[in-house]
């Protein structure tokens, strides 16, 4: 998926959908919080309960602040998006890769709406050094896909699960697709080629949000390092974003 697309991407799957009763925003008050997404709840076969790794640090991000504008429309304005370059932090990326000497933000791209650019970054390019490199380049793509009402049947969750179910069809032994709550996400998934995708949600408002891995060859057991030791400490950084506030 193209990242300079991923606003435009976001404004073909997130769709109108009715009126949205009880979307204002994603925080409430004098209200009792639902439990966290929990990755115990039943869910269809297939799916690996996914586990935290000991030797990874997870580092809390900074909560947003989103709101549906408009109530007949599923979206959330992209002038509400956080910018891709703050969606991890150089900080969190040493935490859940401590093989790394070096991480620097190499570039990023803004999305498109409409006619137009996005005023902010919708996809950005990490650049990591690791210990005893062999001189190879690794990079992290972190891709803002879309946000907008987490609710069944249309919107950003409903498009992000049909993705996931196309690409769970052809599935291989070595991709995960993790149930929903693993890592404090709604969903997530691995698949073979490197990529992944985190779908966050605070239960009103959900974000889709791609990771792409390349490079990392110095690792030892590159791939699994990488699915059940780094991807799992990064998708819950994310879901810090958006801790599950309704049911």
């Amino acid at each position: 998926m193209g990242m300079a697309r991923a606003a435009s991407v976001a404004a073909s799957v997130v769709v109108a959908a009715g009126l949205l009763a009880g979307c204002g925003g994603s925080g409430s008050s004098g209200t009792k919080l639902p439990p966290a997404w929990s990755a115990d709840a039943p869910t269809q076969d297939g799916l690996v309960k996914g586990t935290m790794p000991s030797d990874r640090k997870v580092v809390d991000g900074q909560q947003w602040s989103l709101t549906l504008t408009d109530k007949t429309n599923a979206n959330v304005p992209t002038s509400q998006w956080p910018s891709a370059d703050t969606l991890l932090t150089e900080e969190q990326l040493k935490a859940a890769v401590p093989e790394a000497t070096a991480v620097t933000l190499a570039d990023c791209v803004k999305g498109v709406s409409g006619p137009n650019h996005t005023s902010k970054n919708a996809s950005c390019t990490w650049s990591l050094s690791l210990k005893g490199g062999s001189g190879y380049s690794n990079s992290l793509i972190v891709t803002v896909v879309a946000i907008g009402a987490d609710q069944t049947g249309s919107g950003v969750t409903s498009a992000w699960t049909s993705v996931r179910d196309k690409n769970f069809e052809g599935k291989s032994g070595t991709e995960r697709y993790f149930t929903q709550g693993s890592f404090g996400a709604k969903g997530s998934y691995y698949l073979d080629n490197n990529q992944s995708s985190v779908l966050i949600s605070d239960g009103n408002i959900a974000a889709w949000i791609d990771l792409t891995f390349k490079g990392f060859n110095d690792l030892p057991d590159t791939r699994n390092t990488l699915m059940n030791g780094i991807f799992p400490v990064l998708a819950k950084d994310l879901a810090s974003h958006l801790p599950r506030k309704y049911a």
